[in-house]
């Protein structure tokens, strides 16, 4: 049978969460969004793909993959996932080569990556070239707003889990206050845990720099976006 794909469902769920979360730039999270991508080919192979969002341009990137995208790759080979991804890029490039875009291009090319490796009866880690299935892996959440007693719980949690990296946001409005939530999780954690701190865009070159100093006796493995990205 054919490996055409023969029809594209698309759907947006709303997902609660237990508490108002928010970072130093993005503001409140009061739910995320989750759109999922279902594909069907003519041969019966289905997989799915998924995207998601802080809460805000779910209904955009379901309406981008429903209007835009379905019918244009309806009918389309879906075993050549990278033709299709060159052919999604190029159909909405006017609108956009990031944002929505990219959100909506992603959940359609997981999901054909998704047949592919049900196909091969194979996991994605292999059908992508990988030579091995473990990776170093961190533990963080979006913390800022909590204070200082609950982010420390929060990271004991982490470390009960078995984690030992911790990330934790920062970018409170006085750099005392970021100084001392990293001393007080330095200092629950040790000195051999890694430990990373991420400023959600928040800060100037130039206060970015002094915090940078400000808390480099903490030995933080990494300050993740400390300024914005467009700021070359």
């Amino acid at each position: 049978m054919s490996s055409k794909i023969k029809s594209i469902n698309t759907k947006l769920f709303e997902v609660p969460l237990p508490e108002v979360l928010s970072d130093a730039k993005h503001g409140d999270h009061f739910h995320f969004e989750l759109v999922t991508v279902t594909i069907t080919l003519e041969n019966g192979f289905e997989g799915t793909g998924y995207t998601y969002t802080g809460g805000k341009g779910g209904h955009a990137i379901k309406a981008m993959i429903e209007h835009d995208l379905t019918p244009a790759i309806v009918g389309k080979d879906g075993s050549d996932i990278e033709q299709i991804y060159d052919f999604m890029e190029w159909h909405i490039h006017y609108v956009g080569r990031g944002g929505i875009a990219s959100f909506a291009i992603s959940a359609i090319d997981i999901a054909l990556w998704d047949i592919r490796c049900k196909g091969m009866e194979k996991p994605l880690w292999q059908v992508s070239g990988g030579a091995g299935n473990t990776c170093k892996a961190y533990c963080g959440g979006i913390d800022l707003m909590f204070p200082l007693e609950k982010l420390l719980s929060n990271v004991q949690g982490y470390l009960d889990r078995g984690f030992n990296a911790i990330k934790i946001k920062i970018g409170r409005e006085n750099l005392n206050e970021d100084l001392e939530r990293i001393a007080a999780v330095r200092k629950l954690i040790g000195k051999d845990a890694i430990f990373m701190v991420d400023a959600n865009y928040s800060m100037s070159v130039e206060e970015g720099i002094l915090a940078a100093k400000a808390f480099e006796k903490y030995d933080i493995t990494w300050f993740e976006e400390p300024t914005i990205p467009d700021n070359y």
